[in-house]
């Protein structure tokens, strides 16, 4: 028992003697070792590697506006609720409108404008109230909102004077708002003449 004590005690004093030796050596075996097995398998790796980093690039482009806007929401917000936006002019006919906000608690949003993109069912609006904007520019105050006018049109198309077959037809269109120093907002919109109401706020 003894002699194996003194050969124990010997070994670690070897070790700790020669301890760098030791580790440069395990060292240059490892590394042998992963030059070697990368050399067989690196040709089988880099193909994947550029595909998966591919992959990865792609998806940061268009994950990273929708975490911004996440991480940094905008200050303004617009809203539709079909109930509270919508009200009877007269008889059979239906006012449709949307609210825009200023979601801070102490700064005032100056030169708001809201436009919507152009397809042949605002064209068609837009012409018709001979308008350049849903809102021209304006200063919202803090928690504050305004209410923006969109159309007007008969519950049921089907008695309507007018012949327009473009309010026959649905279709989507983007409501887009900016401020001084603020980036753009969107919100898309679906249009179907055949519904009641006939605008809903879409999600995406």
């Amino acid at each position: 028992m003894r002699t194996i004590g003194s050969i124990l005690i010997i070994l670690v004093g070897l070790v700790w003697e020669f301890s760098a030796e030791i580790h440069t050596f395990i060292g240059q075996i490892a590394n042998q070792k992963l030059q070697a097995w990368l050399a067989t398998h690196i040709s089988q790796i880099g193909p994947w590697a550029l595909i998966g980093g591919g992959i990865f690039w792609i998806a940061f482009l268009h994950a990273s506006p929708a975490l911004r806007r996440w991480l940094r929401p905008s200050p303004l917000a617009i809203f539709y609720k079909p109930q509270a936006h919508t009200s009877v002019r007269r008889r059979n006919m239906r006012d449709y409108h949307i609210e825009v906000r200023n979601c801070t608690t102490d700064r005032t949003i100056s030169d708001v404008i809201v436009t919507w993109d152009e397809t042949p069912f605002t064209r068609f609006i837009d012409k018709k109230l001979s308008r350049d904007w849903l809102l021209s520019p304006t200063s919202i105050a803090p928690s504050s909102s305004v209410s923006i006018f969109l159309f007007s049109l008969e519950d049921d198309l089907r008695i309507a004077d007018n012949k327009n077959d473009v309010l026959r037809l649905a279709g989507t269109f983007t409501v887009r708002a900016s401020g001084k120093g603020m980036e753009e907002l969107t919100a898309r919109f679906r249009y179907e003449p055949d519904k009641f109401p006939k605008l809903r706020k879409l999600w995406r």
